[in-house]
């Protein structure tokens, strides 16, 4: 028996969850990704502009600098997927190897850094507040402390100096009800992981000490693990906000469903 199963929560069999859509459920109802909502609060990325200033310079035209970021974010994404499946694998035993990639990164962090994991990719949710999420690692120390760590394979969160990214170059915010929030990745990770923390610390009975990112990637010089705060305040308002939108929509379903 892994550590999974040990450590199984009496919520866990009411969640289902599709990969295929990426879709939460339980029973009739289909819960929000906290990645979706936590993307919900900042400005979207407005690909056609971008494309339309930038692609001249490059002897581009813009439709075809738009299908090359796709296939980047395309193939990031895979490449995240798989360094975070051999992670979990590595502290279920299975230890795939040096990869190449942001998983041989992983490792050496791994071999420096003894961690004691509670849960890996575990599926946490608060069906009253319409929303679920994945979390990636859930420690729990030997002093019975519990922290929170979330695999990055990403290049955005460190500046070429080693220093983390915790501002928006450009000077842009989060819009309500995080207006005063940095758009940046430091920032969109911080409420994502304080989200979970809340989620941990009311449905769950899990007090949380620390959370932090474990960065992974074959372009940098070395694994960063980088602490973030708990927006507990933000985290509270987003979800409130959420749940008034998630009231909403299933009242409207009943009413159809009648």
């Amino acid at each position: 028996m892994n550590y999974n199963e040990l450590n199984a929560h009496q919520r866990d069999p009411f969640l289902s969850f599709d990969a295929g859509t990426h879709t939460y459920t339980v029973g009739d109802l289909t819960l929000t990704s906290v990645t979706t909502i936590v993307d919900s609060c900042f400005p979207k990325f407005d690909a056609d502009y971008w494309a339309a200033r930038k692609a001249p310079a490059m002897g581009l035209t813009a439709e075809e600098l738009k299908a090359r970021w796709e296939e980047n974010a395309r193939r990031s994404r895979e490449l995240g997927t798989i360094m975070h499946d051999r992670i979990e694998r590595y502290y279920l035993g299975d230890d795939y190897g040096d990869d190449g990639d942001a998983y041989a990164m992983f490792r050496h962090f791994a071999a420096a850094e003894r961690l004691y994991p509670y849960r890996t990719e575990w599926r946490i949710y608060m069906e009253d507040y319409g929303v679920a999420g994945t979390l990636d690692f859930l420690e729990r120390r030997p002093d019975g402390t519990f922290n929170i760590y979330d695999w990055k394979r990403s290049k955005k969160l460190v500046r070429p100096d080693g220093q983390t990214e915790r501002t928006s170059r450009f000077g842009a915010k989060g819009l309500h009800p995080v207006r005063h929030l940095d758009d940046c990745s430091y920032m969109h990770y911080a409420l994502q992981l304080s989200i979970y923390r809340f989620i941990l610390e009311e449905r769950y009975g899990i007090s949380i000490n620390d959370m932090k990112l474990g960065v992974f990637h074959p372009e940098c010089p070395m694994a960063y693990i980088i602490p973030v705060p708990y927006l507990r305040i933000e985290a509270q308002a987003v979800l409130a906000d959420h749940q008034r939108k998630f009231k909403t929509l299933t009242a409207e379903q009943i009413v159809n469903f009648v």
